[in-house]
Parts: structure tokens; C-alpha cells; sequence
């Protein structure tokens, strides 16, 4: 049974998967389109707009020309939609359901905390290798927002769609921000490969300052409890890095850890450097990754560092740097950009990224946070402490 849906007439379910809701329509324009949105109880669920937002983040960023366009797209509403023209000649709003149900279950709450973090991690990487459509150019504005679309309530649902489904107008018409987090997601996944390989790539002769032996981690303020590489002659990679109370304390926002602070200090084998968290925070380690969650998982601050090969161009460190969320990154002297932002209410969030040269070479520690709002100021402790002792390590 068809029904009229804001400015869309001919509305009828094409396919329902838990969370998620397909209908097909016709636009203003008399345009087959198709609507893809959440039922009335996921959309209150924060992760789980959040994985549609970066989804359709990463629709826009790596859409081609066999890719139908995305019309509209609300993701801050009370609840969130995306519309994509309907052209039986190209791919639809299908994918977007298909990434989705790859990236998560399609019914009940999100898995969090660092081990489901990592599994998404996991599946947007796979995703983004399997993809063979090459990405089309995106501007800084994303497709305008329909001025016409108002709210209205689905009626007359056949059995198999959710009861109720309401499609608010867009908020903000610009799609600038999920753009630009959309290349970040699928950057950082290149990002993370590149760098993956390369490590595993280095030679392992006598006398050079890689290491075969896989990382493990070294207990440093109960942070973390496995047991610590031996270091081996002529490597020193394979040391357990010291918070160094003497590095210069530099800043971008807000500030540091004050003396009598109650903080853990993060430190793993073959890490450049160590860093402390507020007490609070649980962090683990995977690689050159350390997920440090509180409030049960809520409250997340990841941590790592990427090498960066050879002379580490300006172009090598721009992709690197641009793979980061919450784009654009706010450059600042010496090669560190950053980013925070709080128009989501209740959370901070941010990004920090600092490329540091010192005697094994050039790598770029990173950080990013997703926190409570009243957290920030402890996100900015993270960020400052961890820009101090990476650039600690600077070479003389």
C-alpha cells in the first residue's frame, strides 16, 4: 500500500533489515527515489546513527559514475534519512544498506568498547579493499538538501515495516561535514594498510633498526600487563618507551595534566613514545593502536603512531594527516594540525596529528577522542600530553 511521505508520493516498503527500513518513492519532481532510514526506536540508538552517518559519509566519498546520487540527506534529525535516485541502471541506496549490515548487527544496541571498535575497524578496512569503483572527485559542499521536505508520520505500513517512521526536514542543508568525514574513513583505511605493510616490509638484516618480532606491551602503571620485549643490540625499537617528565610542554587547546593529576601512563614495546590518560581510563593496546575507553565504553580515546617511509614528503604526510577524522584538520607551525568539535550535544570530539623526525626516521603520532561533554578538558590533556612527548623525541 502506497502512501505519501513529506514530499515524496507512491511510498511503499522494499525491504526491511531489523534496524533498517528501504522504500521506494516518487520526489516533487515526479523522480523514483529511494529512502533509507531508521525505525522509530534505532534511531535513539547514538551508535547506531552514528554508523549510518559515517556510512553515508563513505557513499558520498566513494561514489562513481555506475553510483545513483544522493538527494537528500538528514542525519542530525530526530530521525535520521538519506534519499537516493532510483535508476535501474546504477547502483542505489542497496549499498549503503549492504555496507551497513556488514559493518553491524541489524537489530539490538551496537557492541562498544575497544574490542568492537577494532572489529569495526576491521570490517570498514575489508570494505574499503574490496571496493573497485574508484572514487569521484567531492567538492566541499555536498547535493542540496530538498527546501520542501517536511515531516510527516508513515500510515497505512504493510506488515513487515516498522510502525511508525517519520522523516523530519533537514537541519542543516550542507553536507560539507559528512563529506569530509567520509574521505577521512576511507583515507585512514588506506592509511592503515600502507602502514601496516610497510612495517612488515622492513628488512630484517643484521644490524638495521627494524625488528621482525611482533609488539608486545609492558606493564606501566598497571596500564597495561604484558610482559615487555627483551631489547636486542643494535635495535632499540624494541624498548619500552619512559614518559620523559622533562619534555617541553606544548599545547593546542585547552591544557595539561596538572602535577597532582590522578593518571595512568600508557607505554608498549616498540612505541616511540608514552603517554598518560586520566585514571579512569582503561586502555588497550593493539600494534601501534591504544583504545582507552571509560563511562562502559561511552567515553573513547584512541591513541597510535604510523611510520612514515623515506624522506616522508609533504604529500605522504598530507594523505596521512587528511585520514584522520573530523576534517579539516587546523594546521598550525611545525607540522601539527588538529581539530575538536562539540555540535553534537553531550559528546567532545576531536583529532590531533604531529609528524616527528628522530633518530629511527619520521612517524606521526596521532589521537583522536569521542568523549563525554564534560570530559573535554580531559581530552585536551591527552592531546597536549601526547604532542609534548612526541615531539620529546624530536632528533637533535
Amino acid at each position: 500500500m502506497s502512501r505519501t511521505v513529506g514530499p515524496y508520493t507512491d511510498v511503499t516498503t522494499a525491504r526491511v533489515e531489523g534496524a533498517y527500513e528501504l522504500c521506494e518513492g516518487r520526489d516533487e519532481n515526479g523522480r523514483p527515489v529511494q529512502i533509507l532510514t531508521l525505525g522509530t526506536t534505532s534511531s535513539k540508538d547514538p551508535a547506531r546513527r552514528g554508523l549510518l552517518s559515517d556510512t553515508v559519509a563513505w557513499a558520498y566519498a566513494t561514489a562513481g559514475p555506475e553510483d545513483a546520487p544522493i538527494l537528500v540527506a538528514d542525519l542530525e534529525g530526530e530521525q535520521p534519512y538519506v534519499v537516493v535516485l532510483h535508476d535501474a541502471r546504477l547502483r542505489g541506496a542497496e549499498r549503503i544498506m549492504d555496507r551497513l549490515l556488514a559493518l553491524g548487527p541489524a537489530t539490538g544496541p551496537l557492541p562498544v568498547g575497544p574490542a568492537a571498535a577494532a572489529q569495526r575497524a576491521a570490517h570498514q578496512m575489508a570494505a574499503a579493499q574490496r571496493s573497485a569503483a574508484p572514487a569521484s572527485p567531492v567538492g566541499v559542499s555536498g547535493p542540496p538538501a530538498s527546501p520542501n521536505a517536511r515531516g510527516a508520520n508513515f500510515a497505512g505500513s504493510p506488515p513487515l515495516s516498522p510502525p511508525v517512521v517519520m522523516i523530519a526536514p533537514p537541519k542543516k542543508p550542507s553536507q560539507l561535514k559528512p563529506i569530509l568525514i567520509g574521505i577521512g574513513s576511507v583515507v585512514v583505511a588506506l592509511a592503515l594498510v600502507i602502514g601496516v605493510w610497510a612495517v612488515l616490509s622492513r628488512p630484517d638484516d643484521e644490524g638495521s633498526d627494524g625488528s621482525a618480532e611482533q609488539p608486545t606491551t609492558a606493564a606501566v602503571d598497571g596500564v597495561s600487563q604484558a610482559p615487555a620485549a627483551e631489547p636486542t643490540e643494535g635495535s632499540a625499537g624494541n624498548e619500552v618507551p619512559q614518559w620523559d617528565p622533562e619534555a617541553p610542554a606544548e599545547r593546542v587547546g585547552g591544557s595539561a595534566f596538572a602535577d597532582d593529576a590522578a593518571t595512568a601512563t600508557f607505554a608498549a614495546a616498540n612505541w616511540p613514545f608514552a603517554f598518560k590518560v586520566p585514571d579512569e581510563f582503561e586502555c588497550a593496546e593493539d600494534g601501534a593502536t591504544a583504545v582507552c575507553t571509560a563511562d562502559d565504553g561511552e567515553s573513547t580515546i584512541t591513541v597510535g603512531w604510523l611510520p612514515c617511509e623515506g624522506e616522508c614528503p609533504r604529500a605522504a604526510r598530507k594523505m596521512m594527516r587528511e585520514a584522520l577524522p573530523y576534517q579539516p584538520l587546523e594546521e598550525m607551525a611545525g607540522d601539527i594540525a588538529f581539530a575538536e568539535r562539540d555540535q553534537v550535544y553531550g559528546r567532545w570530539r576531536g583529532s590531533l596529528s604531529v609528524f616527528v623526525t628522530d633518530a629511527g626516521g619520521t612517524f606521526q603520532a596521532w589521537a583522536t577522542a569521542d568523549i563525554a561533554a564534560e570530559r573535554e578538558e580531559e581530552g585536551w590533556h591527552v592531546f597536549n600530553d601526547v604532542l609534548s612527548q612526541a615531539l620529546a623525541k624530536t632528533a637533535e
